[in-house]
């Protein structure tokens, strides 16, 4: 009988060692999963950053080209009233 309960207790003693190795060896694979996700996570970032700073460089662009637009329509805008005043007092009487 106490042979049943020793063999009884080791088998609960292997048991517990089991669900140890159990959990540790799933631990290990959920950690191995969240690694895993958060690299993919990374790359989709990479790829927007990436794509973000095109679009951004295309803005900028965009935004340079209507500055020196704006600063030409000024340009023009000014020497039209120029010649406007121009004709104006050349046709004022004296």
């Amino acid at each position: 009988m106490a042979d049943t309960q020793k063999l009884d207790e080791a088998f609960q003693r292997f048991e517990a060692a089991l669900r140890q190795i159990e959990d540790a060896v799933s631990v290990k694979v959920e950690g191995a999963r969240r690694v895993q996700e958060l690299e993919s996570e990374s790359e989709l970032l990479k790829r927007d950053r990436t794509r973000l700073a095109h679009e951004l460089e295309l803005v900028r662009s965009k935004a340079s080209e209507l500055v020196d637009t704006s600063k030409n329509a000024a340009g023009k805008i000014d020497a039209a009233m120029s010649r406007i005043r121009a004709v104006l007092h050349s046709n004022s009487p004296e």
